[in-house]
């Protein structure tokens, strides 16, 4: 009796660390937009991070490469 339910606890261990296993995490698609009431040129990306933040309400922002701010957000 005890060899089985021995066996049963560890087959149920088992399938417990195998579900645990099997979680995936995904992160969300983001897409960036040019910001839309961001004016001038871009050179510090801090400014442009705490506008698309702040005034936009989107995820982040950064300055590209041709000095605009640039919005990320979930899609």
């Amino acid at each position: 009796m005890e060899k089985k339910s021995f066996a049963g606890l560890c087959f149920l261990f088992l399938v417990l660390f195998v579900a645990q296993e099997c979680v995936l995490q995904t992160e969300a698609k983001t897409c960036e937009n040019l910001a839309d009431t961001f004016r001038g040129p871009c050179f510090a990306t801090g400014n442009c991070d705490d506008h698309c933040k702040n005034k936009e309400h989107l995820l982040r922002g950064r300055c590209r490469d041709d000095f605009r701010c640039w919005c990320t957000r979930n899609c």
